[in-house]
């Protein structure tokens, strides 16, 4: 079957990034991504964090040489100063005990920074492989702590910025707002925030306190770039999740034991491990998805407790994005399917028919990878080795989270413990024309909003103001002065060039909105001293364009619901007095009162030119000037296939305005009836 996706579960990016559980000996731990090794007194337990002052993400962050050693201390000491011993600034370093839960604080000199793992012989090895230099020293200091460990190249064929594009398409990455740096990785443009009415357009868990939005490119790049996670914490992204039987049930409990702690998951220890042997799915893997899926602490969450419908669902399979998708997950495991086991009434029949359902649905066809399950760039690579791929590119993927692959990969890395030094492989994909390097975004941050709400010229508000028309003609007598008001949609933006000015020539003032994240948006005022209210004559594009209503080659839009057909005409002839403008409705026949309908027709005539044009109202896709359940049936008969739209009607009822109709629109169109929610005209 065909899975669209589906991400319940928070997935931070934690603000110091543990790197293993620390040896009571002097023996070195696993190699961090510059090459270091923590060395801690002996009898100490815990884990090891390293980082300097401005750490945010995963970008910045320092570490510990080769060889380097810490000094550990109980308490935070006072830096030293540069001197002549270090020439440098000192960096703190930060140790955890899971046991009491004490921290413990120490120092390096950050002159020491260096890292020279790659060899020339290890140069030759990666270059044999297929790696492109890009990769090398990753893969260096990864193949220096780790001899035992193979990387294979997975040559997807594909051009990295294309990939980045894909990816951006509709609601394939998102990030929840808790995880996207104060907005910096989200889109900014219409599909993504609403600047009318001043927020950011959820695409799932629209309900919940905490949504996912839409991932802006430079985000999107950034966890699409497999040489960012070149790193013990993030590689176990690109292991394969095919059951290993040479790992004993003992320390697979361990593990899983390990990922679900006190959580009332741990109860399923052996049910997992059995679930991997039988399904051919890593049940470490399988642990880490459910732990991030359906972890509620000491008690069962509402998808593994049976209230809902009697079945249970530890993987969240199904759980289609939208409104109430762990229900939808629910009613998925209540089908029937005996290759999975379902219906998924009981927790062990969830969770071994669970574990199937993901090695067939993914495994099977080649997304072998936490990376792939998210990412589906693996159809040239199956093609080049000869299988038959069931998927195009970008079709079959797991989750929208883009952070999701790394956030499992380091629960998998926490778990493993003794087992990180077996014999893995990591199947690493590789892209055509990569950039240099790619990095999360890192501004600007706060609120996007910088639209205007409201413009006043010599106390009059400007009729049917539209914060997106940026350009405004005003006629002022000689020798006068004009005084602008204006009011911001969002309360944190800013407003500069308000005031009254003395205006004694033709002249354009600019008043100008910066968001509290600093981007500036730009309104002109073209002040004519004519004395007369005539305008200059112009030609009918420019009267449209002059008349702040939004005009295409045939459609006029951007008209909010029971908008009178006067409207229209005051815009245009406010533009140009000369102008001639006729309304009627989609039959053709006058229309002299009333309110604007999708389908209406309006006929501009300047001069010897004449143009006729059709009236958009997202989301009427009826034409009868309002939006109501009627609209609603027609777009899912559309989608359905039981009843095709068409011309303006097709139009109006692409209310994300993407160039397709989908499940999207119709969900929209049912918010906007609900009131939750606003269609952006």
């Amino acid at each position: 079957m065909k899975r669209k996706i589906s991400i319940l579960f928070t997935l931070l990016i934690p603000l110091f990034f543990a790197i293993k559980n620390v040896s009571a000996d002097y023996k070195a731990i696993a190699m961090n991504p510059s090459g270091a090794k923590c060395n801690l007194y002996s009898g100490s337990t815990g884990y090891c964090f390293y980082a300097n002052a401005n750490l945010n993400s995963l970008n910045g962050v320092k570490w510990l040489d080769t060889g380097d050693e810490v000094t550990v201390v109980t308490s935070k000491p006072k830096i030293p100063s540069r001197d002549s011993i270090c020439n440098s600034n000192y960096v703190y370093v930060y140790q955890v005990y899971p046991k009491n839960n004490n921290t413990y604080y120490g120092y390096y000199c950050e002159t020491y920074l260096s890292s020279n793992a790659l060899t020339d012989e290890l140069r030759n090895q990666f270059r044999n492989l297929g790696f492109p230099e890009s990769y090398w020293e990753g893969l260096a200091i990864l193949k220096t702590a780790h001899p035992s460990w193979s990387f294979v190249p997975i040559n997807t064929n594909l051009d990295f910025n294309n990939a980045v594009t894909e990816e951006s398409y509709g609601s394939r990455s998102l990030l929840r707002g808790s995880m996207s740096n104060s907005y910096a990785y989200l889109r900014l443009d219409d599909a993504a925030f609403n600047y009318k009415d001043d927020y950011f357009i959820p695409y799932d868990d629209t309900t919940g306190s905490d949504p996912w939005y839409l991932a802006n490119r430079d985000a999107i790049a950034f966890y699409l770039d497999p040489r960012n996670f070149l790193t013990d914490m993030y590689i176990f992204q690109f292991q394969t999740l095919s059951y290993d039987n040479s790992v004993d049930d003992d320390r697979l409990r361990n593990s899983i034991n390990t990922i679900f702690g006190n959580d009332y998951l741990k109860n399923f220890t052996n049910d997992f491990v059995e679930a991997g042997r039988l399904s051919g799915v890593n049940p470490l893997y399988l642990a880490s998805l459910s732990n991030e899926e359906v972890s509620n602490g000491s008690t069962p969450g509402t998808a593994i407790n049976g209230s809902y419908n009697g079945m249970y669902n530890f993987y969240n399979i199904g759980a289609t994005g939208g409104e109430g998708p762990v229900y939808r997950g629910l009613n998925f495991a209540a089908g029937n399917d005996s290759s999975t086991m379902r219906p998924w009434n009981t927790e062990y029949k969830a969770i071994v028919g669970g574990a199937k359902w993901i090695f067939n649905e993914y495994l099977k066809p080649g997304q072998d990878t936490s990376y792939f399950k998210k990412f589906d760039v693996v159809y040239n690579y199956l093609k080049s080795i000869g299988r038959t791929p069931t998927h195009s590119n970008y079709s079959h993927q797991y989750m929208q989270n883009i952070a999701a692959p790394s956030s499992e990969a380091w629960t998998t890395y926490k778990s493993y413990n003794s087992l990180v030094d077996l014999s893995f492989t990591f199947y690493i994909p590789v892209y055509n024309n990569m950039p240099t390097k790619t990095s999360l975004p890192n501004g600007p941050t706060g609120w996007p909003n910088n639209y205007l709400k409201s413009l006043s010229l010599n106390g009059n508000d400007v009729a049917g103001f539209n914060g997106e028309v940026e350009v405004y003609n005003y006629n002022l007598d000689a020798n006068s002065k004009l005084t602008i008001d204006a009011k911001s949609v969002s309360s944190s933006a800013r407003i500069e060039g308000l005031g009254t000015f003395d205006i004694r020539e033709n002249t354009t003032r600019v008043i100008k909105v910066i968001a509290q994240n600093g981007n500036v948006k730009e309104y002109k005022i073209n002040v004519n001293l004519t004395g007369n209210i005539v305008e200059p004559s112009v030609d009918l594009a420019t009267t449209m364009n002059n008349s702040g209503i939004k005009n295409g080659n045939k459609y006029l839009s951007g008209f909010s619901v029971g908008t009178d057909i006067s409207y229209i005409k005051q815009k245009i002839t406010n533009a140009n007095s000369n102008a001639s403008v006729t309304l009627k409705n989609s039959s053709g026949n006058i229309k002299n009162s009333g309110v604007l309908a999708t389908g209406d027709i309006v006929v501009v005539t300047v001069g010897n030119e004449t143009k006729q044009y059709e009236v958009v109202i997202y989301g009427d896709a009826n034409g009868d000037g309002k939006i109501s359940a009627v609209d609603y049936v027609r777009i899912k008969n559309n989608i359905m296939n039981k009843a095709s739209l068409s011309g303006v009607y097709k139009e109006a009822a692409d209310v994300d305005k993407n160039g397709k109709i989908s499940a999207v629109d119709y969900v929209r169109i049912k918010n906007n009836i609900m009131g939750t929610a606003s269609i952006y005209q």
